[in-house]
């Protein structure tokens, strides 16, 4: 009954996120939040909390989907929760403060903007309560056990060169990025610009959507009206490939999109034939497995990696059908 629960979370959130990408309601989808049941007799027990950046993005329900699974298997509570919105950087930090004060054996944070996470995290340090970064690094907090996650730049610079082998030297492009400051948006932007540039990619125009669809989708609206040539959208996140491509796609256009993520959605779109041709993979159920068995070690008195790599890779018209089926099976699996 657990791991139905599970696929049940998973599944709940996907189709929130689904409706969200696709305009389906007006407001953003609710903050979210997944836990395991307390541990059985005989579990090693805990009591852990990972606060992301939001809810309302398949990727995210991916990364919960993993440290529930993870979890389950080591006999530990564990709860994932977010904000409505990246943007919303207070909330995040709030439910950071939250946690430290229930007295968590762990804590793993998704930071939205690092330097007001950082703050609010000396007081894990006062209770003695071990953080990890995941997702993006906490670099100005000395006092952080690991981070876990990708190498943004590098990835980005692989998408970006993706791009530019796909419509070639000469042509023109536009990046839409995750919220402004958020230091992993920053670093894939870079690495998107740097790819792009490298095969002669012109960039028109890089602009924040906070990894929103609806926001993706009326700013690709906007540059449409405005420029004359755009042959390739690059994305800092998969929602905002979906936006981009309802935009593209309602306008009759056929101007390839690369997205940022691979998720199970924005597979299904490549390996069905839209205007998204891409998107550059990171693995948020593993980082999520991770994130947990992580916290657990250190609760124990281990010693663990200053930092691990999550790994990426390119998801293609030609892979993504595989792709989608070898995730989707690695989530029934833990389901």
């Amino acid at each position: 009954m657990k791991k139905k629960r599970l696929f049940a979370l998973l599944m709940a959130g996907a189709m929130a996120v689904s409706m969200t990408a696709c305009g389906g309601g007006d407001k953003p989808a609710a903050s979210g939040s997944g836990s395991t049941p307390p541990a059985a007799d005989g579990g090693e027990g805990g009591n852990y909390k990972i606060v992301v950046k939001s809810m309302a993005d398949q990727y995210w329900v991916l990364l919960k989907a993993g440290a529930l699974a993870k979890a389950e298997e080591l006999g530990v509570k564990v709860e994932v929760i977010g904000p409505n919105a990246e943007s919303e950087v207070q909330q995040q930090a709030d439910m950071i403060q939250n946690a430290i004060g229930e007295g968590v054996d762990g804590l793993g944070v998704a930071p939205s903007n690092p330097d007001t996470v950082t703050t609010v995290l000396a007081q894990a340090d006062e209770a003695g309560i071990p953080v990890i970064a995941v997702d993006t690094d906490l670099p100005n907090y000395a006092n952080k056990k690991s981070f876990i996650g990708t190498g943004n730049e590098a990835a980005g610079e692989q998408g970006g060169k993706y791009a530019a082998e796909l419509v070639g030297s000469g042509k023109k492009a536009v990046i839409l990025r995750g919220r402004q400051g958020d230091t992993t948006h920053d670093q894939r932007e870079a690495g998107f610009v740097k790819g792009l540039e490298a095969g002669g990619v012109e960039i028109l125009e890089i602009k924040a959507c906070d990894s929103e669809a609806e926001k993706a989708m009326n700013t690709m609206m906007d540059m449409m009206n405005r420029y004359e040539q755009i042959d390739i959208v690059c994305t800092t996140a998969d929602s905002m490939a979906q936006g981009a491509q309802r935009a593209i796609e309602n306008a009759g256009a056929e101007i390839p999109v690369i997205g940022f993520d691979g998720t199970i959605p924005v597979a299904e779109l490549i390996a069905q034939g839209s205007v998204i041709k891409g998107s550059v993979a990171q693995s948020p159920y593993d980082m999520g497995q991770l994130a947990v068995e992580k916290l657990v070690a250190l609760s124990k008195g281990e010693t663990i990696e200053d930092r691990i790599d999550s790994g990426t890779s390119m998801v293609t018209p030609e892979n993504a059908e595989t792709f989608k089926s070898d995730l989707e099976a690695k989530v029934n699996g833990a389901a």
